[in-house]
């Protein structure tokens, strides 16, 4: 007897027009297809299972006394090995540099990890679905008058699983735990940053699922759920609401809310506006505001920030920003006024990236504290693998 399954979805694709500055796409980079799954339209396999009629019984022997014995002839599906996965998921080396190694490695890990995951679900292995899952991994330091030197090494990772449902996908990650959760992550996270008056050094390991809306048509619904890899567990879930609209040719709005409640930090909401100006090819204008409240913190938490993107070459781009944030129940109501200049280089080979980052704060959190100048300087290398994707897509 033969059963077939088939289990077909189709995705369809919405896409924001782009305003890029050289490497900084930044045409709301959150209203862009960013979830895996959602940047192509895919037809899931047919996926055949055929059973023996044997399979529905047990076989019966004869045991030494005599008695009839069922011997269950239903074994449990076996998953390839992992070292036939990292096989099948290995590709030809661009260049035999130590980098190069270094990034094949993590590319190939990554896809034997989203075809072992995916496997749980079925056996019909998509090496060419896995191979799309993609990451980053940066290493950087900041230091500043404030608050000394602050290295940091971050990654990011989403896992593609096909044969569950295209439009969840895994996640892994070296984060800001609080910044993640609360979605109050910087367009630019590779470095530290003061955030609501103090440094951010919550950095954690979380592990979660996600699932996005099928098509990113301007009104876009997410979920997640995840943990802390650390004792104690600790675990969060997080819903988000975005809404994009564009206007007299070379505006971009958004509007973005996000719910979310973590077990140490209970519940919890982030609102956040995003207008985008394209001034010329070279130049975009980006105002952004935000404000967030959970129940441990001291009234609204609120962040504003002007960035002007500027592209020097297709390989450079510049970002000046100024920026300014408090605490309403705060005894000093804004904590922090900072000025920043940004610059971001893509390297050679083009998946190697230097960041480098200069300006001036002026924190306040307590009214004991004079409010006074404190430099800072950061360099920040980071290295993508896997399908190029925007960088808001590993938020997800």
């Amino acid at each position: 007897m033969r059963i077939e399954a088939t289990n077909q979805s189709r995705i369809s694709t919405f896409a924001v027009p782009a305003l890029c500055a050289g490497l900084l796409c930044f045409g709301s980079a959150r209203s862009a297809p960013t979830d895996p799954g959602s940047s192509a339209t895919a037809t899931g396999d047919g996926a055949l299972y055929d059973f023996n009629i044997e399979h529905l019984a047990a076989d019966l022997s004869v045991s030494g006394d005599g008695e009839l014995q069922p011997v269950p002839l239903i074994a449990a599906p076996e998953l390839p090995p992992v070292a036939s996965m990292a096989d099948s998921c290995a590709e030809p080396l661009a260049d035999d540099s130590m980098l190069e190694r270094v990034r094949r490695r993590l590319a190939i890990t990554a896809c034997a990890s989203s075809a072992w995951l995916d496997g749980l679900f079925g056996d019909q292995l998509r090496y060419d679905d896995y191979r799309a899952t993609y990451g980053t991994v940066s290493l950087g330091t900041l230091w500043s008058q404030y608050d000394g030197v602050d290295p940091r090494l971050r990654f990011k990772l989403r896992l593609q699983l096909p044969q569950w449902d295209e439009r969840i996908s895994a996640f892994a990650g070296r984060v800001n735990r609080d910044e993640f959760i609360s979605d109050s992550e910087n367009d630019f996270d590779a470095l530290p940053r003061r955030q609501f008056g103090s440094m951010a050094e919550d950095e954690s390991v979380l592990v979660g699922l996600g699932y996005s809306s099928p098509r990113r048509n301007g009104n876009d619904f997410d979920v997640s759920v995840g943990v802390r890899v650390d004792l104690p567990l600790d675990p969060y879930v997080r819903t988000r609401w975005e809404m994009t609209r564009t206007f007299a040719e070379s505006y971009v709005f958004s509007t973005r809310q996000s719910f979310f409640w973590q077990n140490s930090e209970g519940l919890g909401a982030t609102t956040r506006l995003t207008l985008d100006r394209a001034l010329s090819p070279w130049y975009l204008l980006r105002w952004s505001g935000l404000g967030k409240f959970t129940q441990e913190t001291a009234g609204m938490e609120w962040n504003s920030q002007v960035t002007l993107f500027q592209s020097l070459n297709p390989r450079v781009g510049l970002a000046w920003q100024a920026e300014l944030e408090g605490e309403t129940d705060n005894e000093v109501q804004q904590t922090n006024r900072a000025l920043r200049l940004i610059m971001r280089r893509q390297l050679n080979p083009e998946w190697l990236f230097l960041e480098l980052r200069g300006g001036v704060e002026w924190p306040r959190r307590k009214l004991t504290e004079d409010r006074e100048a404190s430099a800072e300087v950061g360099i920040a290398f980071e290295m993508q693998f896997g399908p190029k994707r925007e960088r808001n897509a590993l938020s997800r």
